[in-house]
């Protein structure tokens, strides 16, 4: 008796896009093309101990605290207007310096959840301002009704775009909690993504004020500001592609 050749169903299509809802995907695909985007860059140092607890591993955190605010105005592919601001650790992975994303702050729900969802950015929804007035740079950001971040530097010289140095690869603790009740995360990784197709079109460089107040529900106030450096206001083109996961915590 000859075998009978079972042929397997396909898939059913479904009706799938990058993201959710099906119906209607939140945002596409990266990469997500910024342009003319201002923002203001104020360095400083930290406890270094306080800020080695919120650095995982295998990031080695910078001996001397050094972490930055920045404040900014964007307008990109997919997302369109947002204002939004990111606190950041200096360290190092394998020997070369990156960004370690701590805190971000913005207004728009789509750039919140594709970055939540892709690269693992910590993103909240909140107010975040960045205006320009009597020669003075000035960023806040509200949650809650509260002021929990101010930040303001002076409209100094225009500077060359050298000055503005450091690192252009960012990396996130990207967790998804899971389903069932006492599982591990679904997913816990270290990401990075690195900006491509970077140009500054104007640097400028000044003095700077940064202070975090206390809230019940976003814990600023737990990153000492002990000493503030020069700040940066500057104009740039860039793009925000994929990343590659650093490490998977749950991988033996």
């Amino acid at each position: 008796m000859d075998a009978k050749v079972v042929k397997k169903a396909r898939p059913a299509k479904l009706p799938y896009g990058y993201s959710l809802p099906q119906l209607s995907p939140l945002y596409m695909q990266p990469p997500f093309d910024y342009r003319d985007a201002w923002s203001m860059t104020i360095p400083f140092r930290s406890d270094p101990r306080a800020i080695a607890q919120w650095i995982p591993k295998p990031l080695v955190p910078d001996p001397q605290g050094m972490m930055f605010v920045t404040v900014s105005r964007f307008f990109t592919s997919g997302f369109g207007h947002y204002n939004e601001m990111l606190l950041g650790a200096i360290a190092k992975y394998r020997g070369r310096t990156v960004n370690h994303c701590l805190y971000l702050v913005l207004d728009n729900d789509i750039a919140i959840a594709a970055g939540r969802e892709i690269w693992g950015f910590p993103k909240k929804l909140g107010r975040v301002s960045l205006g320009d007035r009597d020669g003075v740079i000035s960023g806040e950001v509200e949650r809650g009704g509260l002021t929990v971040v101010r930040a303001a530097m002076e409209v100094g010289p225009l500077v060359p775009a050298s000055a503005l140095t450091g690192s252009a690869e960012y990396t996130n603790l990207k967790l998804v909690p899971p389903v069932q009740e006492g599982a591990a995360p679904a997913v816990m990784q270290l990401t990075s993504t690195t900006l491509s197709n970077l140009s500054l079109k104007a640097v400028y460089r000044g003095r700077a004020t940064l202070s975090f107040a206390e809230s019940p529900a976003d814990r600023f106030s737990l990153i000492p500001v002990r000493e503030v450096l020069d700040a940066y206001y500057y104009n740039a083109d860039f793009s925000l592609g994929h990343g590659d996961v650093l490490h998977d915590y749950l991988r033996p």
